[in-house]
């Protein structure tokens, strides 16, 4: 099972500035691991403007940042003008994201991120050096699982879908959004848009679907423009490659929905409606 979402890389294209861009991503990747999504795609709308390569970049840097737990941060991203306000940057608080420090609480089977110290042995951000046997690339993010604690703390490589609970999000780049469509046909394929069906309508017809795939793609367009305006020249493939068009904020109260809104109250829905279909366990289950 799985949730995907794909926003544009004109998501921040309402903010002005670096501080409101950051503060933006950041309510975005809360909504991310709060409805556990597990993978975020960036794709492009085709704008070759330099300001729009640029935000595509922050975006993906940004989310993959908030994603990295922060005993790993300083080693993964090193200090630039794009991190310059990550302070404002909320805590995800995921499963992901432990806090505690010491090795005692260790258990086997516990899941910790962590990256290649030097040869042989991991930093997975406790007061020790774990060992692997494991070739690792240095400057690479990997996902350990504690194989034992004594007499010395021993790691394995996993893979983020062995871990039986909500692990947090990856983050991908996608180039061209309608063949990325095409490509995920066992995938239940939606687009929230103002002028898709209202979500009551269409949520039977939408759980029946998703009951026979257990994974779902949700599309969302720009501040600006929704997908179908986004793809206009494409409209006939873009329908092509869509199940269902979604409205959950009918008959809005204001002119505008922001995209942290949209985003906000439609993986809530989609939470309530097919949380148990399309995602794992959250913070509060038990490890199976």
């Amino acid at each position: 099972m799985g949730l995907i979402v794909a926003i544009p890389d004109t998501a921040v294209e309402d903010c002005s500035d670096l501080r409101q861009k950051t503060v933006k991503l950041g309510q975005l990747a809360r909504a991310f691991a709060i409805f556990k999504v597990e993978r975020v795609v960036v794709y492009s709308t085709g704008t070759d403007h330099p300001r729009v390569t640029r935000d595509r970049e922050l975006i993906a840097k940004i989310l993959r940042y908030m994603d990295t737990p922060q005993y790993l941060r300083k080693q993964l991203f090193p200090r630039s003008s794009s991190l310059k306000y990550a302070g404002l940057l909320p805590p995800l608080r995921t499963r992901s994201h432990p806090l505690n420090k010491e090795s005692e609480p260790l258990q086997e089977g516990d899941v910790r991120w962590g990256v290649l110290d030097q040869m042989g042995s991991v930093d997975v951000g406790l007061d020790r050096l774990m060992r692997c046997e494991s070739r690792l690339d240095r400057q690479t993010l990997y996902l350990f699982r504690i194989m034992n604690t004594r007499p010395e703390p021993t790691v394995e490589v996993i893979d983020r879908d062995d871990v039986g609970i909500y692990w947090g999000f990856e983050v991908g780049v996608v180039t061209n959004l309608i063949k990325y469509l095409g490509d995920m046909h066992d995938y239940t394929r939606v687009v929230f848009s103002r002028n898709g069906g209202p979500f009551k309508r269409i949520e039977r017809d939408l759980m029946a679907t998703v009951m026979g795939t257990n994974d779902l793609l949700a599309v969302f367009g720009s501040p600006e423009q929704g997908v179908a305006e986004i793809f206009h020249n494409q409209r006939d493939l873009l329908k092509g490659n869509v199940e269902f068009w979604i409205n959950t904020v009918p008959d809005q109260g204001t002119e505008t929905v922001r995209l942290e809104e949209a985003l906000t109250v439609s993986l809530g829905l989609l939470n309530n409606s097919l949380g148990d279909l399309i995602t794992r366990p959250g913070f509060y289950a038990k490890s199976k």
